[in-house]
């Protein structure tokens, strides 16, 4: 799924108005899986290496995959998940771990479904096992195209649930943001399929 809609969809189930501290940990949880590839995209642009290397070879090679599999591993945020359990007993702001970890997790459970061969090695240590699902967010040669709308959609139905429980401009600036976001990804890649 696109990084908004795993924002949106862990702040839909766990962010609370008036909780700063907790919806800034639910936002972290939610876009740490998502850091390598955020971090290999920026790394390309400084370094000028062409989009179509980026996705199509860098991705794939050292150090990224490696990156990209800690940043999606379950057992890694079950773990922290646990950690802030037993802490939250002694030190009430463990509960910034345990909303941190739901978030990473929610993250990976709407990731699993959607991803073919970029699929995520979610078990990692324990397994190097990939689920290899028929559907691709991004792929129109696995139903990509059409998933990308019925993602809008849930992006539209979680903005408004979100914009019903935050009044604050700014947070309401955010979620149109992110509505608008769904148009960048198609738009950016048709244009890069120009050149």
């Amino acid at each position: 799924m696109n990084t908004q809609t795993h924002v949106l969809l862990a702040a839909a189930i766990l962010a609370k108005p008036g909780k700063p501290a907790r919806n800034m940990a639910v936002i972290a949880g939610a876009l740490v899986p998502d850091l390598a590839i955020y971090t290999l995209f920026v790394w390309s642009k400084i370094a000028s290496i062409p989009e179509r290397r980026v996705w199509s070879e860098l991705y794939y090679n050292p150090p990224w995959p490696e990156a990209v599999t800690v940043g999606n591993s379950a057992p890694v945020y079950l773990l922290v998940l646990i950690v802030g359990l037993v802490l939250y007993r002694w030190l009430r702001p463990a509960a910034l771990l345990i909303v941190f970890a739901l978030a990473a997790l929610i993250h990976l459970a709407a990731d699993l479904p959607v991803h073919v061969n970029d699929a995520h090695a979610h078990f990692w240590p324990l397994s190097d096992w990939r689920f290899r699902s028929p559907v691709s967010y991004w792929n129109p040669q696995h139903y990509g195209d059409v998933f990308a709308f019925a993602e809008a959609g849930l992006g539209i139905v979680l903005s408004i649930i979100l914009w019903r429980r935050f009044h604050a401009l700014w947070v309401r600036a955010l979620l149109v943001l992110a509505i608008v976001a769904y148009l960048g990804p198609p738009l950016y890649f048709g244009l890069i399929a120009q050149l």
